[in-house]
């Protein structure tokens, strides 16, 4: 298995990986510009794992600062083929980014996936707190 720091020419795969764990699909076309932002960041990174040649699986993470408190990496999302899932795919992409990046980290996981909350605390993570998610859209009239 290959960890890789993602390229723009990944979109398309990441877009197809990220419908299996039921992400909105709004087309290639916006998950390739929003690579490009991605790639672009100073904060943020992006790998890919491949196996066999084919992309597997997608991490995002990011270093978030705040006024208050400490800062931290974040994992803003992660994405495992369903046919690999359970052989290390996810545990080489979180290993990988973690050993690359040092510091404090942070994932925040939807209540109801405990299969998530399970990976997580086997990896060394633990629960810090559960938050309630807030959000508005204000449109642009």
């Amino acid at each position: 298995m290959i960890i890789r720091l993602a390229k723009l020419s990944d979109s398309a795969n990441i877009h197809a990986l990220s419908q299996h764990l039921g992400y909105q699909d709004e087309g290639v076309s916006v998950a390739e510009q929003r690579l490009k932002a991605l790639l672009n960041s100073n904060h943020d990174r992006v790998y890919v794992a491949q196996l066999n040649g084919k992309l597997v699986g997608w991490l995002h993470c990011f270093y978030a600062q705040r006024v208050a408190s400490e800062s931290f990496i974040e994992i803003g999302g992660m994405v495992v083929h369903p046919d690999v899932r359970g052989h290390g795919v996810g545990r080489a992409l979180v290993e990988h980014a973690t050993e690359v990046h040092k510091g404090k980290w942070r994932v925040r996981c939807h209540s109801e996936r405990e299969d998530t909350h399970s990976f997580y605390l086997k990896l060394g993570f633990k629960i810090n707190k559960t938050q309630c998610v807030f959000e508005k859209k204000n449109s642009r009239d």
